[in-house]
């Protein structure tokens, strides 16, 4: 292992493993080490930042989507509790890669309800069922974010693994929209 305070991204004196925090937790000392995979703390931070943002996005937007799921009756309850059940499922894998993407690039991903709540751009409305109208608007406003950051990943901070992995993420939501989309014009026209 070599020691240097260089940040890695000099080939000529790449560190394989540098160690950057240590903690005491229950007397045992935990290190963490530092990625070298190209990218400095400095950039890596922001990128972090933004994966979280979008974690807490996702989560939230999942739980919606499972609270229609669960709450749905009348008129058009198969198809909108089929259609759900696979969107939340979908939300729950892309939860996941973003939660993994975060820890790759040494951050910590955000675990709790009261982290999404507080992070989260699309708001949760506790006093009320969502209904499928505000839960299409919630994609689209993801979408809009994704959008953002995918520039950001790409241009400012030349992450092209976390922008590849947003504008997958991206694509999955537009694809969700366009289903939610579908269903609720196929209502308005037999209504």
């Amino acid at each position: 292992m070599k020691d240097t305070n260089n940040d890695g991204n000099d080939p000529k004196t790449q560190i394989l493993v540098k160690p950057i925090k240590v903690s005491d937790k229950d007397d045992e000392q935990i290190l963490t080490y530092q990625p070298n995979i190209g990218l400095s703390s400095d950039v890596r931070s922001p990128i972090v930042e933004i994966l979280n943002t979008s974690l807490a996005n996702e989560a939230v937007l999942s739980q919606k989507t499972r609270s229609i799921h669960w709450n749905r009756s009348g008129t058009g309850f198969l198809e909108v509790h089929i259609l759900l059940e696979s969107q939340y499922k979908q939300l729950n894998d892309i939860l996941d890669k973003i939660a993994e993407r975060t820890k790759m690039l040494g951050g910590i991903a955000l675990g709790t309800f009261q982290e999404f709540l507080e992070h989260a751009q699309i708001k949760n409305l506790p006093e009320k069922i969502p209904d499928v109208l505000h839960l299409l608007a919630d994609h689209e406003s993801v979408i809009r974010s994704l959008r953002e950051k995918i520039r950001k990943c790409s241009e400012e901070y030349e992450d092209e693994g976390t922008a590849e992995l947003l504008v997958g993420v991206m694509s999955l939501h537009e694809k969700m929209a366009w289903m939610l989309r579908s269903y609720i014009e196929t209502k308005s026209i037999t209504a």
